[in-house]
């Protein structure tokens, strides 16, 4: 069957305004999915134009050292192997697989949600997928997950604080301090903070480009405790500065500026029930 000007017409008319999955097109034009998608290439129709595209800063930026901070506090690095055995030309693949990259953020906190989601758009140009069910947001990108892992984000006991942040401006150190104590961090009533991990390397590379903005120390000053964990801690007497310069989202603190979910990319579900 000929595609004749009228086809074409409908068929860049369904595809690029209105938006509809080619499945779609296909029951609307009586064709087979597989044509549709030879045809759109064939025709030279844009693809998928509205899919956002990896892009990321060649300098680094407080919303990367936040990202950053949060994988290794509540989020984790995600490499795993899933069927390739989908789609028009299913019959031909079976049995086949393909490795997926990315990194996930668990947080109850709607603001830190929000936060991450946002940083995540600005750091790397991509939108992350939210599970309301497990408070979870993944983000799926090869690209993201190498630049990650080359930064040192990954398992609890291995991750590090590279150059690039710990030697950045003083904006980018506390923007990844920031994010690291909204994760692991205990904000005590008397105004004493503590951060706890059972990355020692880690903590004590904290400490090291935390203390020229607050002073702060690492307890035990020798090895761990009993449940292989150390804490950095903010003495109680500078906790207000820390609020202050350094800042924190889960903090209720009149220093902060927080204006909730935003409106171009809220959260759905039970993020804007004012939780």
């Amino acid at each position: 069957m000929r595609w004749t000007e009228e086809n074409k017409r409908t068929l860049r008319q369904l595809f690029l305004e209105r938006r509809l999955p080619i499945a779609d097109i296909a029951l609307k034009l009586g064709r087979s999915t597989a044509s549709i998608n030879t045809v759109l290439t064939k025709f030279g129709v844009p693809r998928q134009r509205w899919v956002r595209r990896f892009r990321m800063s060649t300098r680094m930026t407080p919303a990367l050292a936040r990202v950053h901070a949060h994988v290794c506090g509540d989020g984790y690095m995600r490499k795993a192997k899933e069927r390739d055995d989908y789609g028009p030309l299913a019959r031909y693949k079976r049995g086949r697989y393909r490795w997926r990259y990315g990194f996930a953020y668990t947080n109850f906190n709607p603001r830190l949600i929000q936060s991450f989601i946002d940083d995540v758009e600005r750091a790397f140009g991509l939108r992350g997928r939210y599970d309301a069910k497990r408070r979870t947001v993944y983000v799926k990108s090869k690209a993201a997950w190498e630049w990650l892992t080359r930064m040192g984000a990954g398992k609890s006991r291995e991750w590090f604080i590279p150059e690039a942040i710990s030697k950045a401006s003083r904006p980018v150190r506390a923007a990844w301090a920031q994010a690291f104590f909204d994760d692991e961090g205990h904000f005590e009533s008397w105004g004493r903070i503590r951060a706890r991990s059972v990355n020692r390397n880690g903590i004590e590379q904290l400490a090291h480009m935390l203390g020229p903005i607050v002073p702060c120390h690492v307890t035990p000053a020798r090895g761990l405790y009993k449940d292989s964990s150390c804490y950095l801690v903010i003495p109680a007497v500078h906790g207000a500065k820390f609020l202050r310069v350094i800042g924190s989202l889960k903090m209720n603190h009149p220093t902060l500026a927080f204006a909730g979910p935003s409106p171009r990319n809220p959260v759905p579900g039970p993020l804007n029930d004012g939780a």
